[in-house]
């Protein structure tokens, strides 16, 4: 018997680019119960994953899951976590948004950016999460991210909420 996928189902995973920066920024607008409700303007919002999208290399990227359909259903970022060229090329910082809350999605994010880091210099990648976001700090633990410590909620405007650090030791 012969079963196939219908294109809305299906999740492709891609390297993005600025032509993308309309659906990265609807996915961060469903995640705005994150920064308390309070988005970052727009416009920095806008010039900072413009800037992100734009400046890949062959270690620090962007990709975008997208359905059959070409909706961009979520997003991982690998970005240099230290200015220091020492350092620059051995620690990443990853990034996962999900459009739709949903584990899988996030655990082949996850994993994708995991398994390209194999491929690279980096021997370390780390996060950040809400600790609230139970389904994230799910998706982290369960690909093998290691909770390494807890930043306490800010107390000035704009206000964050208490975040909790993770760790993935890059296995070569």
């Amino acid at each position: 018997m012969r079963t196939s996928i219908a294109p809305a189902n299906r999740i492709l995973i891609r390297q993005g680019g600025v032509t993308d920066l309309e659906g990265v920024l609807r996915v961060c607008e469903k995640h705005s119960e994150y920064w308390d409700g309070r988005l970052p303007s727009e416009m920095r919002l806008s010039d900072y994953f413009r800037r992100a999208l734009s400046s890949q290399d062959e270690v620090f990227q962007f990709w975008i899951a997208e359905d059959g359909h070409g909706l961009v259903l979520g997003w991982e970022m690998l970005a240099a976590r230290s200015a220091d060229p020492a350092q620059r090329r051995l620690t990443g910082e990853a990034t996962t948004c999900l459009g739709k809350q949903s584990g899988p999605l996030g655990r082949t994010l996850a994993t994708h950016a995991i398994r390209h880091a194999v491929r690279t210099p980096l021997q370390y990648l780390f996060t950040q999460v809400p600790a609230r976001d139970t389904l994230m700090v799910s998706v982290l633990e369960a690909v093998g991210y290691q909770e390494v410590g807890v930043i306490p909620r800010a107390a000035k405007a704009p206000a964050q909420p208490e975040r909790l650090e993770f760790v993935y030791v890059v296995d070569h």
